[in-house]
């Protein structure tokens, strides 16, 4: 999964990188493209004449509802071709939403690790928090961070050996990407990155083992299955996106606009829907 998201990330890093400074044109720019290119793709994946008739068809029984809504028996023939209908059309179209979804996944995740969180600024804090495994967790002891030069661990570690966990106050000294290294008995078991400074860099609350967590939050590498260290959190400030004069999630930023995007490029790039 890494892997995957080491290229997805870089492809992103090239098409945000001119909007570094403004985040909210930079959501509305990938919103756009997103919309276009999932048109493309339903477009390629779908028998478009099939999809257009079915879907006509769906509305001739809408409107045939309409018409003759007073005459019961008409009525439930018209309800049963209606749900017919539907799942003709539904049928038609699900190719398209199954080739739509490991893409649409991936930038989810992207636009997640971006725009959910802001890095530190330099000179802001932040609580540090790694859980060793079951197997690992009579060690805790032993447990440590070594911080590079762009990040300073003001506190810690303060112990939790019920839970197994560790946690350091490290504050941000230098803008960038620094990797502290996690060490179990002298020995590096993991990393975990501190994004700081401005930009759109890739960050995440929390780093697992479960590749599932690896996609939907690209912002950390997935810690080795079998490890010793079977968590890290750090907590990030939350970004707040403004459009309009209005406050917004990033993710109903994104559905809005890319609606409106879909919607406005169906016709230009001659998609059936």
């Amino acid at each position: 999964m890494d892997v995957v998201n080491g290229i997805v990330g870089k492809l992103f890093d090239l098409v945000l990188a001119p909007f570094a400074g403004a985040p909210t044109w930079g959501l509305v720019f990938v919103s756009v493209l997103s919309a276009a290119w999932a048109l493309l793709l339903f477009r390629v994946v779908t028998p478009q004449a099939r999809l257009a008739a079915a879907r006509d068809r769906l509305l001739g029984h809408i409107l045939e509802m309409g018409l003759y809504q007073d005459h019961l028996r008409v009525v439930g023939r018209i309800q049963r071709d209606l749900a017919l209908a539907n799942l003709r059309y539904l049928g038609t179209s699900l190719p398209a939403l199954v080739a739509l979804l490991v893409p649409m996944l991936l930038t989810l995740g992207q636009l997640e690790a971006r725009f959910a969180r802001r890095p530190l600024q330099v000179g802001e804090s932040a609580v540090l928090a790694v859980t060793l495994s079951p197997a690992a967790a009579a060690r805790l002891d032993g447990l440590t961070i070594s911080a590079p030069s762009g990040v300073l661990v003001e506190a810690g570690p303060v112990r939790d050996s019920g839970a197994g966990a560790a946690a350091w106050r490290v504050r941000a000294a230098a803008p960038g990407r620094h990797e502290l290294q996690v060490r179990l008995d002298g020995r590096p078991v993991a990393t975990r990155m501190v994004a700081a400074g401005g930009g759109l860099p890739r960050t995440a609350t929390t780093a697992s083992t479960a590749w599932t967590h690896a996609l939907l939050y690209p912002g950390e590498k997935q810690l080795p299955r079998g490890g010793e260290v079977s968590e890290t959190r750090l907590i990030y400030p939350e970004r707040t996106l403004r459009w309009l004069g209005l406050d917004l999630d990033w993710l109903v930023a994104f559905m809005a606009v890319s609606l409106a995007a879909g919607l406005a490029l169906r016709k230009p790039l001659k998609v059936e829907i």
